[in-house]
């Protein structure tokens, strides 16, 4: 009888009781947590998390499938009330009565429960949330994503080695069985391009061609289960800005796309001397001329308001300055990810919703007698049940 009770409220805990599953929910919250302190966070330990959640998810629904076509599916033993009420009525009167509104017993009748589609609720709530966790960790093993900024000319490898910028690989990336990255041409804004594009050229590892096209701001190109994403585009160029033998300024500016343009610039970048400060400078790109305009100041009195041109008039004076336009580098900010199986995660949340809305509105019916002669002694649970007999 103790081998009993201890097996089945071993059962109850790992089968039946949803606050055992609260446990798995320790480890996100400690990484949310972790997160928002900026501190170290272990993509390992949420993943050993999520297959311990998985192989709990997998005991339960295995269990609830086997029983999901059966007469008798919670049982006897399951959550049996402590409390009991006496009924004025024998066992056998209360078990034709129940028959009737669809209760189905137990051998030896002191236990029956009707037949409802909560049960099957839980059943797709536990298949739903199996999905979205395997699903989930299977994505982030295969996890891929890297940002590059790139111009026309080698190809690059995706296999992580040598990249700038943010790079993440899952255990299952296959990174280094990826094909290189090649930008072949870029298209400035234009009317079937309104924020420019990229063409892209994919090689293998001989560097034959596997696949080539178009990536723009909102059109991604897809190959091979990845995504390739132009973002935006960047231009570095080179501004030199001296006075006599003295130099002002000589390096390279950011420009970054503006949100309007300014009249015919569309990019916008800004300078400093970083030694003095001194120098305050802010320069605006037209690049399809190539052009940029330059507008400088020295301890807050104008130097420089001139417009350089790179394959036109590159060098300018105004007073004892001189600037001139020395280089410029035009780059393509890409994105390569892989991505995820949406559908899939959708359907397991849509599973899981309807499994759990299904089980808060239909509650279990369940009932346990024991003959007290003429009367009977009930443990009930579900209201429909209480009205049937009485209570």
């Amino acid at each position: 009888m103790q081998k009993t009770t201890i097996l089945t409220r071993v059962t109850n805990v790992l089968i039946y009781s949803p606050y055992s599953l609260l446990v798995f929910l320790l480890i996100p919250a400690f990484t949310i947590i972790n997160l928002k302190m900026h501190y170290r966070v272990s993509g390992d330990l949420l993943l050993d998390n999520n297959i311990g959640f998985c192989i709990c998810l997998l005991l339960r629904f295995v269990w609830y499938v086997k029983d999901l076509f059966k007469e008798i599916r919670y049982g006897a033993q399951r959550s049996q009330p402590a409390s009991a009420q006496t009924v004025g009525r024998p066992a056998s009167q209360l078990r034709a009565d129940l028959g009737a509104a669809g209760f189905r017993f137990a051998s030896g009748g002191r236990y029956g429960e009707k037949r409802d589609l909560g049960y099957l609720g839980t059943t797709l709530l536990y298949a739903g949330m199996l999905t979205l966790l395997m699903v989930g960790s299977y994505d982030y093993l295969r996890e891929y994503s890297i940002m590059v900024r790139m111009g026309v000319g080698e190809p690059m490898a995706l296999n992580g080695k040598g990249l700038v910028g943010n790079y993440e690989a899952g255990d299952l990336a296959g990174a280094s069985s990826l094909p290189k990255l090649r930008v072949t041409r870029q298209i400035l804004p234009n009317q079937q391009w309104p924020l420019g594009a990229t063409e892209i050229a994919l090689l293998s590892e001989d560097d034959k061609e596997l696949a080539k096209g178009i990536t723009a701001p909102g059109k991604p190109f897809s190959y091979g289960g990845l995504d390739f994403y132009m973002t935006k585009f960047l231009f570095d160029v080179m501004i030199h800005i001296s006075t006599g033998n003295y130099l002002v300024y000589d390096g390279f500016v950011k420009f970054l796309p503006l949100a309007k343009k300014n009249g015919e610039y569309s990019y916008v970048g800004k300078f400093t001397d970083p030694d003095t400060g001194k120098l305050k400078g802010k320069a605006w790109l037209r690049p399809e001329k190539k052009a940029v305009l330059i507008d400088a100041t020295l301890e807050g009195k104008k130097i420089m308001n001139t417009e350089l041109e790179l394959w036109g008039v590159n060098k300018k004076s105004q007073g004892t300055y001189e600037a001139s336009l020395q280089g410029m580098a035009h780059w393509s900010e890409l994105r390569v990810s892989r991505g995820r199986h949406t559908l899939l995660l959708m359907v397991g949340g849509l599973l899981a919703i309807l499994g759990g809305l299904l089980r808060l509105a239909i509650r279990p019916q369940r009932v346990w007698l024991e003959e007290q002669g003429e009367s009977s002694l009930v443990r009930v649970c579900g209201a429909q049940t209480r009205r049937l007999i009485g209570q």
